[in-house]
């Protein structure tokens, strides 16, 4: 196979997979973060009843009529209405009732003063109001931040906080959610120890499976950790078939190159998977193997641990984020200016930066087994094969 654009290479996963069906039912604090799976309407009014914004004073309209500071209007205090009280009482003529913020108004109460706008008399048995208070004035109306049968939200939508709010605002427990799909993590080859052990020469930690693992928990999921697996096609092929019926797609990192020990070639016939492509015209994260064994996408990233997240931010990401019906995991660009040289290359680029106020700022070195300088990293700048940028000069990123 031919080496293709990254474009091209993500478009022929995106053609092979499907949403994720499934939904369940969780709690409301249990769905930060989810893909609503219903379309939701407002089951009651919110608030279910006029009520005061205030602490004051809830009265008729007409009885504040002709107040003026020099002739204030004398109202009798008829008793006290709190926040949770079902109230049921009506004023009669000259009558006010003390309300405090969130209380239910009375019947043909129309409008309430704050009480710093009062004067209290005999003990605060009476007030005196020294101006005309407007029909429906300092007066929340039943259903003013939501209509019963409003659309609260839709299927497919992602829930925030703020979503979530609203739902226990009215009175839901719970929620219908997209199923999370379970995406698996599998790293190769034999160089590689595992971390709180002594290195034995020749060997490095395996950090691929950190990097790829929480970079998966950072975007909301829980991937599945396979055991890591030396370089043996048959092997790593009985490990797969063994698991990929559990799983949505599974990941994997290392073995394809095109070394005497990247095996994943091997592990393609012996599966017989379709393999839909292998090597992107891109560096780094060019070596990258792609194909679709029982209806998964099987996802073979390098082995070095920068190419391994940018061949997942390129390909991986937006073919979980369709999986999931999460359109916030697509690819997203943005044009930034550059706060430093870059010299032409033959293949296009995609190096590590970190945008600050719309400049981008990068290591001077590029190396895909570098590690120490993703920290910071929040997207890939996108230099074509050729071109060579000075500082302040624009180019695409991709952001993270």
């Amino acid at each position: 196979m031919e080496k293709i654009s990254a474009e091209d290479a993500l478009s022929l996963v995106l053609d092979k997979v499907r949403p994720k069906e499934a939904s369940q039912n969780i709690t409301i604090n249990e769905a930060l973060g989810r893909v609503c799976a219903c379309t939701v309407y407002a089951p009651i009014d919110n608030p279910p009843f006029d009520r005061s914004p205030f602490d004051g004073y809830a009265l008729r309209s007409t009885d504040s009529a002709g107040a003026s500071p020099e002739k204030p209007v004398r109202l009798r205090v008829a008793g006290t209405i709190y926040a949770g009280d079902a109230c049921t009482k009506r004023p009669e003529a000259g009558t006010a009732f003390r309300i405090m913020t969130g209380a239910m108004f009375p019947a043909e109460c129309d409008c309430m003063v704050m009480q710093e706008n009062v004067r209290l008399e005999n003990g605060g048995a009476e007030i005196l109001i020294s101006g005309p208070v407007g029909a429906y004035e300092n007066y929340v109306r039943a259903g003013e931040d939501i209509r019963k049968g409003q659309l609260l939200m839709e299927a497919g939508e992602r829930l925030s906080f703020a979503h979530l709010a609203i739902l226990s605002a009215m009175g839901f427990e719970d929620v219908s959610v997209k199923s999370l799909p379970v995406h698996g993590l599998l790293c190769t080859g034999d160089e590689l120890a595992s971390a709180g052990a002594p290195l034995p020469a020749g060997k490095i930690y395996n950090s691929n499976e950190t990097l790829i693992g929480l970079r998966l928990r950072e975007l909301g999921f829980v991937p599945r950790i396979l055991p890591v697996s030396g370089d043996d096609a048959g092997m790593v092929a009985s490990k797969i078939d063994a698991v990929i019926e559990e799983l949505d797609t599974l990941i994997t990192t290392g073995a394809v190159s095109v070394g005497e020990k990247d095996i994943f070639h091997d592990v393609f016939k012996i599966l017989g998977v379709e393999k839909l492509f292998w090597r992107l015209n891109s560096k780094p994260g060019g070596a990258i193997l792609c194909g679709i064994y029982r209806g998964r996408p099987l996802l073979c990233l390098s082995g070095n641990p920068f190419a391994a997240l940018t061949g997942f931010e390129l390909i991986v990401r937006p073919v979980i984020g369709k999986i999931a019906s999460r359109s916030d995991l697509a690819i997203r660009k943005q044009r930034v200016k550059l706060d430093g040289d870059l010299a032409a290359k033959p293949i296009r680029r995609f190096i590590r930066a970190c945008i600050e106020n719309g400049t981008a700022k990068f290591p001077a070195e590029h190396m895909s087994g570098q590690i120490f300088s993703i920290i910071g990293c929040n997207c890939l700048l996108d230099i074509p094969a050729g071109a060579a940028l000075d500082a302040g000069s624009e180019a695409e990123a991709l952001l993270f």
